[in-house]
């Protein structure tokens, strides 16, 4: 015969059992020697625990607890107003920023000025050549450049 897992022994000495299941369990430790002397261990500690001094608090610890936990809980169903500090402005600002220098990359790669360049200070991003590169053909400089 299997017996029982540990957990159901203890559960049989706790008196947790369901009524089928203890008296399954009590034919079977009745017949099992191991069973026995597990349940019986089990007992043991249940007295020594029982005999352990059990210290006065001088408050009700569980009245307390039952109180903070309802407060927390009143205070996660509040509604909150939604609050616009840093982190709500911040998205806005960054593709306002983004938008502002698109805009100002763009008067720069099509040739105009802004504010103090002139053409000549004027990089061309798109080029097939970098700045200072070799050109392989003179027609890809000259066209590319804008050069005569």
């Amino acid at each position: 015969m299997n017996c029982p897992p540990f957990e159901e022994l203890s559960a049989y000495a706790d008196q947790m059992l369901a009524p089928a299941a203890k008296e399954r369990l009590a034919s079977h430790v009745q017949a099992c020697v191991g069973c026995q002397a597990q349940l019986q261990a089990l007992r043991d500690l249940q007295l020594q625990l029982h005999a352990l001094p059990q210290p006065h608090l001088g408050f009700d610890l569980g009245a307390r607890l039952r109180d903070q936990l309802q407060t927390a809980g009143e205070r996660k169903r509040a509604p909150r107003a939604p609050t616009w500090g840093l982190s709500g402005w911040l998205p806005a600002g960054l593709a306002a920023a983004a938008m502002a220098s698109g805009v100002w990359l763009g008067v720069l790669l099509v040739g105009g000025s802004v504010a103090g360049t002139t053409q000549a200070g004027v990089v061309r991003v798109f080029d097939p050549v970098p700045p200072g590169g070799l050109c392989v053909a003179v027609e890809l400089c000259r066209a590319t450049k804008g050069m005569p």
